[in-house]
């Protein structure tokens, strides 16, 4: 896991960031960032390996932090209850 975020008032909310998980036994990403303006996702967006990418609201860096961690925490959830 990998988490980046800089000050810098050329972007949006005052931060350019990204988020990224990578889970190394089944391949699955996940990635908040802001890198650029989609056309179609705005900013502020969610990349993922096995979907669409999906544009996310941005509440605070902190807060932005915890959603990013918590899908995470949900995904190894979900991974475990298929044992």
């Amino acid at each position: 896991m990998e988490i980046f975020a800089v000050q810098n008032q050329e972007y949006p909310d005052g931060w350019f960031y990204w988020f990224q998980h990578y889970h190394l036994e089944t391949g699955e990403l996940l990635r908040y960032d802001d890198a650029h303006d989609d056309d179609d996702l705005s900013w502020h967006h969610r990349h993922v390996r096995f979907g669409e990418d999906t544009q996310i609201g941005f509440h605070g860096l902190a807060a932005h932090v915890n959603r990013f961690l918590n899908e995470i925490a949900t995904m190894a959830d979900t991974e475990n209850t298929h044992e």
